[in-house]
């Protein structure tokens, strides 16, 4: 029986995949057997990017493209077909990281100007219409084809502060399943992955950080160990591999899904402990 996770022979686009979690999809894909074509902004990036794939003896290759440009997006899938000979996984990872970390763009309902509005949900959602719009001019005639839209926490739980990016990607989840909806009897589908807090700047192979215990002393409060602490952050590489699966043979019966990757954030209430932590060998 052959191995229902590889993936030789698929042709591959990930959007933003010259760095982070990106970059970490490609890798996986590339290692399965796909051919890779990543996209972004930063030519010297994806070049760097491109090099290490490369050189770990894999078939991918760069493009500069802007996913909220309608010609850079057809340019795209074009240059796919002609490197590879067809398109059969779409993967949309590029969105408005760059806008909220300048904490001038979005912000809350009230203070978003129009313009900057138009430019959360351009970077946000509009570029997953562009990207998969054009994905699924190549994929319909072969009957077969799988996208994967990265979606966020965002989308099901309220970022106070981030009322445009919320909105855009809940948006993309929403295209999620009419996607999958409405392309699924041609052989296509289209799943989604809602992203927790990934720790994208830290070195490859470094231990990923453990939750810290609750601490109790002159400096705590008696009752710290009741308050409500997040899971420790993930890595690209968890991404990565729940992106794997969604493309490969053994996903074949799963479409229009939003999978969590975000370590039990989503499952957990605000609520603080009522009883006692389970006990572990180190409290």
């Amino acid at each position: 029986m052959s191995d229902p996770f590889r993936l030789d022979g698929e042709n591959a686009i990930v959007t933003g995949g010259s760095r982070g979690i990106g970059l970490a999809i490609a890798r996986s894909l590339a290692g399965a057997g796909a051919n890779v074509l990543i996209c972004g902004r930063d030519e010297v990036q994806g070049e760097v990017a491109t090099r290490e794939l490369a050189e770990a003896g894999h078939k991918a290759e760069f493009v500069r493209a802007d996913v909220t440009a309608e010609d850079d997006v057809t340019g795209l899938v074009e240059r796919c077909v002609d490197l590879f000979g067809g398109l059969s996984v779409l993967v949309n990872n590029a969105g408005p990281t760059d806008l909220l970390h300048t904490r001038e763009v979005d912000g809350p309902l009230g203070q978003i100007s129009p313009a900057n509005w138009r430019r959360l949900q351009d970077s946000a959602l509009t570029s997953v219409y562009l990207t998969t719009r054009a994905a699924l001019e190549k994929m319909t005639p072969a009957r077969r084809g799988a996208v994967v839209n990265i979606s966020s926490i965002a989308a099901r739980l309220a970022m106070p502060g981030f009322a445009g990016y919320t909105a855009g990607k809940a948006g993309v989840e929403a295209l999620t399943r009419a996607v999958a909806a409405e392309y699924g009897h041609l052989g296509i589908r289209c799943n989604a992955i809602r992203v927790g807090t990934i720790a994208v700047d830290h070195e490859r192979g470094r231990e990923r950080p453990a939750a810290a215990p609750p601490k109790i002393g002159k400096d705590h409060r008696p009752d710290d160990w009741r308050r409500a602490s997040p899971p420790a952050a993930g890595d690209p590489d968890d991404v990565a591999h729940a992106v794997r699966y969604l493309v490969a043979p053994a996903s074949a019966y799963v479409t229009g899904a939003i999978l969590p990757v975000d370590g039990g954030l989503g499952c957990r209430s605000l609520m603080p402990w009522q009883t006692p932590r389970p006990a572990t060998d180190t409290e």
